[in-house]
């Protein structure tokens, strides 16, 4: 299905929800492309933007680039943290990122609490709409089912996630990375 079509299905099915859907009540869609299509989607974004404004959403974005950038940027432990230098092995450094630094952003819960709080500053607007963009800068700190799992039950609007990875059946393969994740309760297309 092309990029563009699948948006306006998800704006068809956020528009007029179905009740009865086998991933729950919830309006959580993810919007799945082909990692080598990110430059692209990033491209469609503002028509996709008019195209929901079109359905009466009044959209935000909310760049898990610039989350996880403003978490590092501005943490006032920073200047502590034990960088490897030039001379550090690739594991070293990948163990770096992967460990030290994506256990901050899991247990800091720095993308949950970002998600909530747009929300929250959303969910006063007649007919709000978030979507979630970015999401690689994930990589390699964490996936994104985790963090779905750990605010679903607290998602009060609609919400789009534009998700580089494929779909297996039910399970999302994000990245095209990590192995299939079945464990997701929203709505894939």
């Amino acid at each position: 299905m092309l990029l563009d079509n699948k948006f306006k299905t998800i704006l068809d099915s956020l528009d007029k929800p179905a009740t009865s859907h086998h991933a729950g009540d919830k309006q959580l869609c993810y919007l799945t492309y082909e990692p080598s299509l990110t430059l692209e989607v990033k491209r469609k974004l503002p028509n996709w933007l008019s195209l929901a404004k079109g359905y009466q959403f009044e959209c935000s974005v909310l760049s898990i680039a610039q989350v996880t950038n403003d978490f590092f940027r501005n943490n006032p432990r920073r200047k502590g943290w034990p960088v490897p230098d030039a001379s550090s092995g690739y594991d070293e450094i990948i163990d770096f990122f992967k460990d030290d630094l994506g256990s901050m952003i899991i247990s800091n819960r720095v993308i949950e609490k970002s998600i909530l709080e747009k929300q929250e500053t959303c969910k006063h607007q007649k007919r709000p709409l978030l979507i979630l963009s970015d999401i690689e800068a994930l990589h390699p700190f964490t996936r994104f089912g985790p963090i779905e799992q750990n605010i679903y039950n607290e998602i009060e609007i609609p919400l789009i996630i534009l998700y580089p990875g494929s779909l297996s059946g039910s399970s999302l393969e994000f990245l095209g990375y990590y192995p299939p994740d079945g464990n997701y309760r929203s709505k894939h297309f």
